[in-house]
Parts: structure tokens; sequence; C-alpha cells
């Protein structure tokens, strides 16, 4: 593989949008669940319970409570 078919391939790469699953297991709590919700703090899915990150204990509820003020 060339330099020029790297280059192509890893601004490719950049651009996708990130895709969800259709199904995943809450981190949490283990239920499957049909459209999971992603916590951009800890990079996990959950459930609607646990959607929140007081809810699952996110590890990184510091930078969601500095972003809320």
């Amino acid at each position: 593989m060339g330099l020029a078919d790297r280059i192509t391939r890893f601004f490719s790469g950049i651009s996708r949008k990130k895709e969800y699953p259709l199904y995943e297991t809450c981190s949490f709590c283990g239920e499957r669940v049909y459209l999971p919700f992603f916590c951009e703090y800890c990079r996990h899915y959950y459930c609607d319970k646990h959607r929140l990150p007081f809810n699952h204990d996110c590890k990184n509820i510091g930078k969601w409570k500095e972003q809320r003020k």
C-alpha cells in the first residue's frame, strides 16, 4: 500500500460519524437494551435508568458537574 492510499484511508476514517449500536448491554445493571444511552464521560452504554452520570457512579462525574455550571 502506497503513501497516498494510507493518507486517503486515514482521512476517510476521521470524517465518519460515530455509529451507535441498536442493542447493547447496560454497563451498570447488565440489562440488554434497545437504543442504549452513551455516556460521553466514561464512554460506556447504559439503560434509561442509568443514563445520567450520577445514576451509574460515573468515574468522571467531576467533569459532568463542572460542565453544568
